[in-house]
């Protein structure tokens, strides 16, 4: 019977076997997941109904707490004793209700504070040291519960007897307020595990959790929650992170569900038995898979392995490999379309390297014809300033801009090294120095002096640390350049010490300089440019990166990846 097995046999062959192995391993898992989900389901309700039942007593004492003061006689005869009584004996008076409404604290958990506000005359006393706390008492109607920025409050009236009552009326409001870090350690008893979580809606609106909660889940409780104080509710909640079952238990006392919800994938890693069996399933379909494929080994490896081989070569830049065709191979049609596919590469990649030389080229021109005359105007500005007031200045400042145009002028005919870059900007500096008060240091190693890099790479950024560092802060005055070789790796670094930028500026400003299209304007047009070129010369890895100083000002520095380039000394020295 192997012996004659074809293809589409073993095709039926294998499916039969994966069905069966997937069928095998699904009710099996389905019913440890079903009997898991019982077990933790059970565990959750008992630690909510052990929470819930903390939560009364909590209740329960607060209300308790506030009644006994509404109803006590100090407190209410307070108002009409302290009529005939002088200031020191009133004090008094006020003094032992702040004692009295103070003795639960000593041994109450749960309570943050009580308070007691006299509507008649203003007249309030409390135990809390919030200067605000008398506002919520100002705005009861009514005794029960309340939530007031956060916090829960129960309120208690005077008259406490009167069947109806008005807001008028009212002499007197007793409030107890509940400790809002106590109610979230108390979720902490209605979670069994560290899957699970828990908080409360009130009013179905997110009150207190023990930890940070999925808006979604809570927007699924509001949508989902019922008013029913006797039963638990249980509904399952599905997204990205997991499989969810919620469980809510209403808490009629204060209008409050206690919600509780637990990721069941975090539990699903018990079943390694399930899992075992799967593996092994998978173990059996893969031995017979290999009997079977052996068999075929004859007939289709060997051309198979030949393909792969190709594709390698391919893979690895080898566009000149090609399949001999056989017409009596059943795989001849598609070695024919492998030959026409490496084929059309081989031409697409010889047209792309011609392009993209070309579109270097042409970037390379642009960038310097936007960098050249943005200096340009700049000097001719200091000049027509300094010279009513300071010709010796001019006559100076005009043969440093002679020597730097000097130099621009034979780029495309002499080599450009880091010697006669920072010389560049040693004449730039000086020129700005006539200007302004200004201290400048160069710094290059003398096995880097000449060393070959492209023209106009340096400049723009010493023009840079001037115009927006220096000019941009007061008594700001110095700049560095420094020249550094680490391993395969040049680095430029250009400090100053003027305004600097902060953490989201300095993300701004590199957001503007990797961006395909230069920014608006002129602002960041010359370091996009030096940005850009360094890219397209050195490789992706290249480019300019910012930090805060020492100084407190900004330090731009440009790294050059000598290993990125393919043809390194033609990448450095740029001409142009």
């Amino acid at each position: 019977m192997i012996k004659r097995m074809n293809m589409k046999r073993f095709i039926y062959f294998f499916v039969f076997f994966l069905m069966l192995t997937l069928s095998l391993f699904y009710l099996l898992n389905a019913i440890s997941s079903r009997t898991l989900q019982k077990s933790l389901i059970r565990s959750s309700m008992n630690q909510m109904d052990y929470a819930d039942s903390i939560l009364r007593g909590i209740v329960s004492e607060a209300s308790q707490y506030s009644i006994q003061y509404t109803v006590d006689d100090r407190v209410r005869l307070y108002y009409s004793e302290k009529q005939s009584l002088g200031n020191y004996d009133a004090q008094m008076k006020k003094n032992d209700i702040f004692d009295r409404i103070s003795d639960p604290l000593l041994s109450s958990h749960s309570i943050d504070s009580i308070g007691i506000y006299w509507r008649t005359d203003g007249d309030f006393v409390t135990t809390s040291r919030d200067l605000e706390a008398i506002k919520p008492f100002l705005s009861v109607t009514s005794r029960g519960w309340k939530r007031v920025d956060g916090s829960l409050y129960y309120f208690s009236v005077s008259p406490f007897v009167r069947p109806s009552l008005k807001p008028a009326d009212i002499q007197y409001v007793v409030g107890v307020k509940l400790k809002t870090e106590y109610l979230a350690e108390l979720l902490k008893n209605a979670v069994n595990s560290d899957s699970s979580s828990a908080f409360f809606l009130i009013n179905k609106t997110l009150l207190i959790s023990d930890k940070p909660v999925e808006s979604a889940i809570v927007e699924e409780s509001r949508r989902t929650v019922a008013p029913n104080g006797q039963e638990i509710m249980k509904f399952d909640y599905h997204s990205k992170k997991g499989d969810y079952y919620i469980l809510s238990k209403y808490v009629p006392q204060i209008d409050t569900y206690l919600v509780t919800y637990t990721r069941m994938s975090d539990f699903l890693v018990p079943l390694n038995q399930t899992r075992q069996v799967f593996s092994i399933s998978i173990v059996v379909i893969f031995i017979i898979g290999l009997i079977v494929i052996f068999i075929f080994y004859r007939n289709f490896y060997r051309s198979v392995y030949l393909l792969d081989k190709k594709f390698s070569q391919v893979e690895h830049g080898n566009y000149n490999t090609r399949i001999i065709e056989s017409p009596h191979s059943e795989f001849n049609s598609l070695f024919h379309s492998f030959n026409h596919m490496v084929a059309q590469i081989q031409s697409l990649f010889a047209s792309l390297k011609i392009e993209t030389d070309l579109r270097k080229n042409a970037e390379f021109k642009q960038l310097q014809a936007q960098i050249n005359p943005h200096f340009l105007y700049n000097s001719l500005f200091f000049i027509m300033s300094m010279a009513r007031t300071s010709p010796d200045s001019v006559v100076l400042m005009s043969k440093h801009l002679a020597e730097y145009y000097r130099y621009i002028t034979k780029l495309g005919s002499r080599e450009v090294t880091f010697a006669s870059e920072l010389e560049l900007a040693d004449h730039f500096l000086v020129i700005m120095s006539l200007c302004k008060n200004l201290e400048f240091t160069i710094q290059l190693p003398r096995e880097l002096e000449d060393l070959p890099v492209m023209p106009l790479i340096i400049q723009p950024m010493v023009e840079n640390a001037i115009q927006h560092g220096i000019e941009g802060h007061q008594g700001a005055r110095r700049v560095s350049i420094e020249v550094e070789h680490l391993s395969d790796v040049l680095l430029i670094r250009i400090s100053d010490d003027g305004k600097g930028l902060d953490p989201e500026q300095i993300q701004s400003l590199l957001g503007k300089i990797d961006a395909e299209e230069a920014p608006e304007g002129t602002r960041g047009i010359g370091l996009w440019n030096v940005n850009q070129r360094l890219k397209n010369a050195y490789g992706k890895a290249s480019g300019l990166s910012f930090s805060r100083n020492e100084w407190g000002g900004l330090t731009v520095e440009a790294h050059i990846h000598l290993s990125e380039s393919e043809d390194v000394s033609h990448a450095i020295i740029d001409r142009g």
